[in-house]
């Protein structure tokens, strides 16, 4: 008998992915459309829209489509007359229109725009599975692309995110953030390192979206500077080229996304010359480093010429706006912050979050907790050159898990990098225990699926379940609640901000607030009004020519302002005694209308 066949045989269904990657991908979307068809339904019977950034996002799309300037992002109709330019760019405008125009074609307009906002986050999930399974078979093997398929699956994409009706940036975000993560891990292996462009790449179209991936391109970046003072020049052409495509590619998305007029503009909200100079410093500095490369011999002195270069870069960021990389944010109102921005369940730090809802906050924290404790492991167990990209999900699923500590929207994105280790895990036991004891047992090692996903602690903890919070607001922005506000005359509406984008999409009328921080003055407006007493609140009102004033109970907004201003408008709204300037409008169905008298 010789060596080679003397050695214990690897299991076929661990050898490789016991399906078609493509097939595997199938039947996963098939599988999440199933479990979220109450909600396709719900968008393609009712138009329902499950998140105001989706209405506002269809709101602009519409713009554009009616005619508006390619580098125009005002929302006319939200604080009028002079709108408010958004923070958002049209990068994810273009699929939404090009879809919409094109089914138009085939259907009325409005079943194109239900039918476009069921095609495009399907669309972004089959990405996501593919974009996860070559990440899994490039750390693990073919036999991890089961596995982290179906921990994507059980992620619960199809109910945040990813699901029926959402078209507003966050779920591409994610999509990019895997495939940038894809291209570093493949530029890791030497003869590979020309992929790091593609990660560059997909770096400058993230920013030019939003500035969501900012930190995941930041920790990249400090990878790659990192593994190449470990590894030298076996990561020299992946330096190179990381700084190549980020430094071609960020010019590139400003001039094809900022009009010329906002060229000079340092916003903190959104990529704006604030990014652009530290980030060509960035590039530049990766550049020049790998090209010193040959005359930076060891490990201390490429150390100290990446210091040098990373003080070079802190330099342009002292330079042009350091503010925006602490609080991007930092030009909302005070009140604003206090009253709105500090209550938006995505941006509550992770203890906050805890202590309101602690069963589904242990659901969102286990499985990348227990991902990164599996990242770590691979790190420790794999060796050699298939260490490295396990030191790269390590430190990503790390970041993402102190980032969660200061809003806990990152549990979205940091989500399917984590569950990366836990299909390691369950790759690597059914091997070894399919090698010693036989397949059958290995097929225990399936039931790890369940900690690594947030779907399996939600099964375990539904004996605890939380009362659900949200059934009264669900009702004041389901769309046919609008219907009967969308029969008055157009106007400008007063109403709760969470009420604002779907009364944009919904309705003609415009309104005053929307959950935007870029609306500081329609929102600050709305506040003082709803916070003032009756008379001083219609000096308010009628200063901006305000038509309406709407209130949904369900909403609780007015109940809060009441609380801190019992005697204020918003009181005597909820307690029913409105003031005798304010006509009430009957049977508006769950909304309190009224109309402003001359």
């Amino acid at each position: 008998m010789t060596a080679k066949s003397a050695e214990t045989p690897r299991p076929a269904a661990v050898g490789r992915a016991p399906l078609p990657v493509w097939l595997l991908i199938l039947l996963a979307l098939a599988l999440g459309l199933a479990m979220s068809w109450t909600g396709a339904r719900g968008v393609w019977l009712h138009n329902t829209f499950s998140d105001p950034d989706d209405a506002m996002q269809l709101v602009q799309v519409r713009n554009l489509l009616a005619g508006q300037n390619w580098f125009d992002l005002t929302i006319g109709r939200l604080d009028p007359p002079h709108g408010v330019f958004m923070h958002w760019s049209r990068v994810i405008d273009v699929p939404l229109a090009l879809s919409i125009k094109t089914i138009g074609l085939f259907m009325p307009a409005d079943m194109a725009e239900r039918l476009t906002r069921l095609l495009f986050p399907l669309m972004l999930q089959g990405l996501l599975y593919a974009g996860i399974a070559r990440l899994a078979r490039r750390l693990a093997g073919p036999h991890a692309i089961l596995p982290a398929i179906v921990l994507t699956l059980l992620s619960g994409l199809m109910y945040a995110q990813f699901q029926p009706g959402r078209i507003n940036h966050s779920a591409t975000q994610i999509v990019l953030v895997v495939f940038m993560l894809g291209s570093f891990v493949e530029a890791l292996e030497p003869a590979r390192g020309s992929r790091a462009a593609l990660a560059g790449l997909l770096a400058a179209l993230s920013l030019s979206i939003s500035l969501e991936n900012l930190p995941w391109i930041l920790v990249l970046g400090a990878l790659a500077i990192g593994f190449w003072i470990a590894g030298g020049a076996a990561l020299r052409s992946a330096l190179i080229a990381f700084g190549l495509g980020l430094g071609a590619a960020l010019p590139v998305a400003f001039v094809a996304t900022i009009g010329q007029a906002h060229w000079l503009d340092a916003s903190c909200d959104a990529y704006s010359l604030a990014y652009l100079v530290p980030g060509l410093a960035g590039a530049a500095a990766i550049v020049l480093l790998g090209f010193l490369s040959p005359r930076l011999a060891n490990r201390p002195a490429r150390l100290a010429a990446a210091l040098v270069a990373t003080g070079g870069v802190a330099a342009s960021v002292a330079l042009s706006k350091p503010v925006c990389f602490l609080d991007p944010y930092h030009g909302i109102d005070p009140l604003l912050r206090e009253l709105w921005l500090r209550h938006v369940e995505e941006a509550l730090p992770l203890s906050r979050f805890f202590a309101m809802r602690p069963v589904t906050a242990l659901s969102f924290t286990m499985p990348v907790v227990l991902g990164f404790t599996a990242s770590v492991a691979a790190c420790i167990v794999e060796k050699d050159q298939a260490r490295r990209p396990w030191l790269a999900v390590s430190a990503l699923t790390g970041a993402g898990l102190i980032m969660c500590f200061w809003q806990i929207r990152i549990f979205g994105f940091v989500g399917p990098i984590a569950l990366l280790g836990g299909a390691w895990l369950i790759a690597r036991l059914y091997e070894r225990v399919a090698q010693t004891r036989g397949r059958a047992l290995s097929a225990g090692a399936w039931l790890l699926v369940l900690p690594f996903s947030p779907v399996g602690w939600a099964l375990a903890a539904t004996a605890f379940s939380e009362t659900p919070q949200q059934q009264p607001r669900n009702a004041c922005l389901a769309t046919s609640a609008y219907a009967p506000l969308a029969q008055l005359p157009p106007g400008l509406i007063a109403a709760p901000i969470d009420m604002g984008s779907h009364i944009l999409a919904l309705t003609p009328h415009s309104v005053l607030a929307a959950p935007y921080h870029r609306d500081n003055h329609g929102n600050r407006v709305a506040l003082d009004a709803f916070l003032a007493p009756p008379d001083a609140a219609q000096n308010i009102l009628r200063a901006d020519k305000v038509t309406y004033v709407v209130n949904c109970p369900g909403m609780g907004e007015l109940n809060a302002l009441a609380k801190r201003a019992p005697d204020s408008l918003a009181a005597h709204i909820i307690a029913g005694t409105s003031p005798a300037w304010l006509t009430p409008v009957p049977q508006r169905g769950l909304f309190q209308v009224f109309v402003m008298k001359p």
